[in-house]
């Protein structure tokens, strides 16, 4: 009796054994000194759900060139006394790949002057969205493809009524300006039951979209273009970039509420 005494007591001593868990999820936040990553993430298989929270990397060297939006994946590594990120490298590629066109702008780079037409007619000018948080997607309304302008028209959707009456403005570039005026995306406005804050724009929209990363190319009676959604800060800079449609709606409304909290 004592010998197993003992030897529970000399089992419940010891520590438990590390558990390794792969994650993906996309980069909110990297805090250098912290040696931390603020990360939305997909759910961790027999562990936790999809949520966003910030991870401890064991070599910090691995978080020079993460940035808001970056896609990656890593090893989490858990004891009882505290949970590791190791390995962790930047994944998954746009929907179709294609090659950056040579005047994208990096992150942290002052969002370009513009002049764009909305669904109603009106100018949209860069000047007037300073002070707040702005998501731009691409996308044309005669897209065929479920999985791309559409998931991508869904998502601000949510967002439109997530963030209702805060600091947000979304707007929605056509890469189909001669087909897309401002009678034709008034009426996928109105599909959408867009609101004030979400704007559909129209017009030269060629500058706008190399500086954000956008490609788009004619293909045999569609458009094809390669879907980047860019998140500028309060401060008119580009806080985040979001390659492709595969992204959760949670994982870009993290990064839109992170953009929200912060102020100048």
């Amino acid at each position: 009796m004592l010998y197993r005494t003992l030897t529970l007591v000399l089992f419940c001593g010891l520590p438990l054994a590390a558990k390794t868990y792969p994650v993906d999820g996309i980069v909110v936040a990297v805090d250098p000194a912290a040696h931390t990553v603020l990360v939305s993430h997909r759910p961790i298989a027999h562990y936790m759900p999809a949520m966003m929270m910030p991870f401890t990397a064991e070599d910090p060297a691995e978080l020079a060139g993460l940035h808001p939006g970056t896609r990656i994946q890593f090893d989490l590594e858990v004891t009882r006394a505290r949970t590791l990120a190791r390995h962790i490298r930047p994944s998954g590629e746009p929907d179709g790949t294609v090659p950056a066109p040579v005047e994208k702008l990096a992150t942290g780079a002052e969002l370009p002057d513009f002049a764009l037409t909305d669904q109603t007619g009106n100018a949209v000018h860069t000047a007037g969205l300073r002070g707040k948080v702005v998501a731009i997607d691409f996308i044309y309304t005669r897209c065929p493809l479920p999985d791309v302008c559409p998931r991508l028209s869904a998502n601000f959707a949510l967002l439109q009524r997530q963030f209702r009456d805060r600091d947000l403005v979304l707007l929605s570039v056509t890469v189909d300006p001669d087909f897309d005026t401002p009678e034709v995306l008034a009426n996928y406005a109105r599909r959408w039951a867009a609101g004030p804050q979400w704007r559909f724009l129209t017009g030269n929209v060629a500058p706008l979209a190399a500086a954000l990363g956008e490609l788009y190319w004619a293909d045999e009676g569609s458009i094809g273009h390669n879907s980047t959604t860019t998140i500028i800060g309060r401060d008119g800079r580009i806080a985040a970039v979001l390659e492709g449609s595969n992204f959760r709606i949670d994982q870009l409304a993290h990064l839109v509420a992170r953009m929200l909290e912060d102020r100048p």
